[in-house]
């Protein structure tokens, strides 16, 4: 069964494969930024944001030497800002432990912070052509089909069978092409809804189509209840600058990155209470609350978040760093330059500048 399914595919990969830019070269370095990227984002999303991080940190060693906070800014947008600075911290390990050269045995790619098992073998395999299996939702999605896999493949045994099969059905000498090539059946053809069985590659093969159970597979766990999120944010503005704060380096989420003052309101609390304790705690400022400028929805992993912001004034005296890292005033030609999360970037595009939200995220404009 495996040449049945290898042939046939890799036949199809190498004339249908979509231009990405980081299957223009074969550069470590590009594949491990586009697999972090990948992580969480879809494709279209990561193209524009790996184009210009390759502009401004082409090499290991830019990407090792440079600020964290440029870092920081160059993936606002993306979220999960943890991987940014996993692949800062990695870079510098490659540079001091391996001479600048991203290693390609899996192992030592497993040892390189925000590395696990897919994206070790994702590098190993494109970029040195070792034959490393990947398994990730596409690749979960394609075999479990194939092979007509009943079962929480996210659970053992299934899952380690399906890592079995991943690693089993590659062709010898062609782990670069082969483990692409899955990932891309599953993104094009083998899809979640109403796959096109009709014209995939492998079809022939493909046990949960003889059977015709293949829209019930993979049996995936229901994903968790979304959580809503109330928060409020104070606009406190001093001329025609505003209050930033940055969060302090050891917070969980958006650690070191600036944003208006914020809270989450709790049980019970008004939203003008809940504004003044976010100004209070940040910074020590004893602000007044006053209109509801716009809202932001987001989500952030199971949580959908709803963001109103308030117009604030506040007495003299100048903010003291409670809360956290640092604070300043920021304009219309500074707070571009700053490395903000994207609900907090569309409020300063707001503010400033009245641009269209290029996140589709603005759920009531101003005076609304």
């Amino acid at each position: 069964m495996a040449r049945a399914i290898q042939v046939p595919l890799l036949a199809w990969f190498r004339r249908e494969q979509r231009d990405l830019p980081w299957r223009h070269n074969l550069d470590p370095y590009a594949i491990w930024v586009s697999e972090i990227m990948l992580q969480q984002t879809q494709v279209a999303t990561v193209i524009p944001y790996f184009e210009r991080w390759m502009e401004r940190f082409p090499t290991i060693r830019a990407l090792a030497e440079a600020d964290e906070h440029d870092v920081l800014h160059a993936w606002q947008g993306l979220g999960y800002y943890s991987r940014a600075r996993n692949l800062r911290q990695g870079a510098q390990q490659v540079l001091a432990e391996h001479g600048g050269r991203v290693p390609d045995s899996v192992a030592a790619l497993l040892a390189l912070p925000g590395v696990g098992r897919y994206t070790a073998g994702a590098i190993a395999s494109i970029a040195y052509n070792v034959s490393a299996p990947i398994v990730d939702g596409n690749v979960i999605r394609v075999l479990s089909r194939l092979f007509a896999l009943r079962g929480d493949p996210a659970k053992a045994p299934l899952k380690n069978r399906i890592w079995e099969l991943a690693e089993a059905l590659i062709p010898n000498g062609d782990a670069r092409d082969f483990n692409p090539a899955v990932m891309e059946l599953g993104a094009r053809i083998c899809t979640p809804v109403n796959p096109k069985c009709a014209i995939c590659p492998v079809a022939k093969a493909c046990e949960s189509r003889r059977l015709n159970i293949q829209d019930e597979l993979p049996e995936t766990a229901a994903r968790p209840k979304i959580t809503p999120v109330n928060m409020v944010a104070a606009l406190v503005w001093r001329g025609d600058r505003v209050l930033l704060v940055q969060r302090r380096p050891d917070e969980s989420r958006w650690a070191g990155m600036w944003q208006f003052p914020n809270v989450e309101v709790a049980a019970g609390e008004s939203k003008q209470d809940a504004v003044r304790r976010a100004a209070s705690e940040a910074v020590g400022l004893s602000i007044t609350p006053g209109e509801r400028t716009l809202i932001v929805r987001h989500g952030v992993t199971r949580f959908r978040i709803t963001l109103e912001v308030f117009q604030c004034t506040t007495a003299a005296g100048e903010p003291q760093a409670r809360g956290c890292q640092a604070w300043r005033w920021a304009d219309a030609g500074n707070v571009e330059a700053l490395a903000l999360p994207k609900a907090h970037r569309t409020i300063a595009r707001q503010i400033f500048g009245g641009e269209e939200d290029p996140d589709g995220q603005l759920a009531l404009g101003l005076g609304d």
